[in-house]
């Protein structure tokens, strides 16, 4: 139940806050029309950062900076890399040097953005075309099914065969049109097991969650001061709440990002982190948290007031977690490790100066065997890996470009050489 509802004698004045809002976001200014005495440049920026996401970087660079341009071979951990193109239908696997040593691709529909993929074991990939479908591949692109749904983001194979992934499901809730997504199970032949709903459930995460960067809370806290004829300008400065251009006015409440699964661990004995537990990150209320496998009941969450627009938490071997903080606000990310029972931050790797490394969106960080961890800074098209003590010992730089702009990949992840080789040998 929303606040106008609980208010009695104010309730009258209340909605007619609220309608003047809605009205005043649905007009709202047009891109031709942003002040003139803002630097070009910001303002392209700002033009730029009000699209949900992009393929290529901001600025042009010199195209023969790229590939793999740092490379310790004693320190790095060896291996190869898998990412998606995300410009054309394609997922490539990368040796250390750079070099393409196995590419899966499908006949492009109308527009192709494959954000993410995962491969199985047996070398076939399942990757995510954007609001479109999840598609699997076998190791030499045949496909194996095909499922249309509005999936982003993640795909979590699970060791029963069946997977995990988040779906968007777009509803009016208090007269805006607002994303809700949701978790899906699927099959090993990817239909649908069931779901689990963060419009169903809002209200019970909202007891749960910190609410201060909530949507309704924002909404509240304008209609109690009476600005809410100056919705639009306020939440166009709070870049978690950001409406998407396009000519829609579509809000993103959670912006479920990552689901992954938690590991046997030290704290397994905790039910809060027993394995088999979900770890997942809600991007647009600053915050990560463990669900309870089987309800997906809220068991632990933390972030905000630290984490600014966080990305791919993960839980490690002993215990804590490794998230990668975008830092929206501060314009520098950085990418943590936490301990979940003290939620003290144990580690933290951020460039120097802090803002030579900064991703406003998109973003990964895989912790290495050996120790280290690999970090995709996405919006650079840059991916490197670091030591305990922040040296870099990888570096790698993508070598596509469109008009001189390197293209952007959401992650890139780090696979053995005993995963990958047998599969080079049988092809």
């Amino acid at each position: 139940m929303s606040r106008i509802r609980r208010t009695g004698l104010w309730a009258a004045p209340l909605v007619a806050a609220l309608t003047l809002l809605i009205i005043h976001l649905a007009s709202g200014p047009r891109e031709d029309q942003q002040d003139d005495s803002q630097d070009p440049n910001a303002r392209r920026l700002d033009r730029l950062r009000s699209v949900p996401y992009t393929s290529v970087t901001e600025t042009t660079i010199d195209s023969t900076n790229s590939g793999v341009i740092v490379y310790d071979r004693d320190r790095a951990y060896k291996g190869y890399n898998l990412y998606c193109s995300r410009v054309r239908p394609e997922v490539r696997l990368i040796d250390m040097q750079g070099n393409l040593v196995h590419v899966w691709t499908y006949p492009p529909d109308s527009v192709n953005t494959w954000d993410h993929a995962v491969m199985l074991g047996n070398g076939d990939v399942v990757l995510i075309e954007k609001f479109k479908y999840l598609l699997r591949l076998d190791w030499d692109s045949n496909p194996v099914w095909r499922n249309r749904m509005e999936v982003h983001h993640d795909v979590m194979p699970l060791a029963d065969g069946t997977f995990y992934t988040i779906v968007r499901d777009i509803r009016e809730h208090r007269g805006l049109q607002v994303r809700f997504p949701a978790i899906v199970r699927l099959s090993a032949d990817g239909l649908e097991i069931d779901r689990w709903s963060t419009y169903e459930n809002w209200e019970e995460m909202g007891a749960v969650l910190d609410r201060r960067s909530f949507l309704d809370t924002v909404l509240d806290s304008l209609i109690a001061t009476g600005n809410a004829a100056l919705a639009d300008e306020d939440l166009h400065k709070r870049p978690s709440l950001r409406k998407y251009s396009r000519g829609n006015r579509v809000y993103d409440y959670f912006h479920l990002n990552t689901i992954s699964l938690l590991p046997e661990t030290p704290l397994a004995g905790d039910p809060r982190f027993r394995p088999g537990n979900l770890l997942v990150c809600f991007r647009n209320v600053n915050q990560i948290a463990i669900l309870d496998g089987d309800s997906k009941e809220i068991l632990w969450a933390w972030g905000e007031g630290e984490l600014e627009w966080p990305h791919h938490p993960t839980m490690l071997a002993d215990g804590s977690i490794l998230v990668f903080d975008n830092g929206v606000e501060r314009k520098s990310s950085r990418v943590l490790e936490v301990d979940p029972e003290t939620r003290r931050i144990e580690w933290q790797y951020r460039g120097d100066p802090p803002g030579t490394f900064y991703t406003y969106e998109k973003g990964s960080a895989q912790r290495l065997p050996n120790g280290n961890t690999l970090i995709s800074e996405g919006n650079e098209g840059r991916a490197f890996e670091v030591t305990r003590t922040g040296e870099i010992v990888w570096e790698w730089l993508s070598p596509e470009t469109q008009k001189r702009r390197r293209v952007q990949i959401y992650r890139m992840e780090r696979l053995s050489p005993e995963t990958v080789e047998p599969l080079l040998v049988g092809s």
